[in-house]
């Protein structure tokens, strides 16, 4: 690694983090009540309070369920509409008008009918559901239409199979972009069943304890609570676009 691109990588982004957590303690000390803001020290130490509850793992972990079943249903659909899109154009000009609206639909609209069609425990993965599919559908048509259309027509002059065309040619086009596509969205994910959560009241689940640290001002636990959700999304984040890293230092191997 150059000097130039350590810089870029790593002293880069460490630098706009301690400038953001230097601007929140002088905000936090100007203000001078933690009730409003905490210090990040204080932050820090309600996080690792709650590290000390079991209760906190089990509203992770109830939370990273939701997100991704909600994730991977909403990935499976996208995946099928974007194939009927890719081999049937009356169905993709059909279907557009649909994903644009749900795409321009606000989330909170969303949040507010979902609320009142399910139960709060449901409420979160079908919000979720609904919000990302059309983010995924667009990721996934965008990645089969920007397969080399010359490798295509090469593959049926040769006589390929739709199966061995869909393994050998679409698949590992597609993968690096639709991984790029997916981190995105899955980090996005964490945030929309959180909110979801916070709003139903999603019993054991950490939009619950946001609501609940709310409703008694613990806003360092509060705060806690967000710093927790935030790294969430960074770690699910991260291993896709490490997955993605590995897929493609492999298939340019091959």
């Amino acid at each position: 690694m150059t000097k130039k691109r350590a810089v870029e990588n790593i002293v880069a982004p460490i630098t706009g983090i301690a400038a953001f957590i230097a601007i929140w303690w002088i905000s936090a000390v100007a203000i001078g009540k933690s009730i409003i803001l905490p210090t990040p020290a204080e932050t820090l130490s309600g996080f690792f309070s709650l590290l000390a509850d079991k209760t906190f793992y089990a509203a992770i972990g109830m939370t990273i369920a939701r997100t991704l079943l909600a994730f991977v249903i909403a990935f499976f659909l996208a995946c099928i509409f974007a194939f009927l899109s890719e081999i049937c154009v009356f169905f993709k000009k059909a279907f557009s008008p649909i994903t644009v609206i749900m795409r321009v639909l606000p989330t909170i609209s969303v949040i507010l009918i979902v609320l009142i069609w399910v139960r709060s425990r449901t409420a979160p993965i079908l919000i979720t559901m609904l919000v990302i599919f059309p983010m995924l559908y667009t990721t996934v048509l965008h990645a089969a239409e920007g397969v080399d259309p010359r490798l295509v027509e090469m593959c049926r002059a040769y006589r390929f199979s739709r199966k061995k065309i869909l393994f050998y040619l679409y698949l590992p086009s597609m993968t690096p972009s639709v991984l790029t596509g997916i981190s995105i969205t899955l980090s996005f994910s964490v945030k929309l069943t959180v909110a979801a959560e916070v709003l139903a009241s999603t019993q054991m689940s950490m939009g619950r304890f946001m609501k609940q640290s709310s409703a008694y001002i613990e806003t360092d636990v509060l705060l806690a609570w967000t710093l927790a959700a935030i790294l969430l999304g960074f770690l699910l984040e991260g291993l896709v676009l490490l997955l993605r890293k590995l897929y493609v230092r492999r298939y340019h191997e091959k």
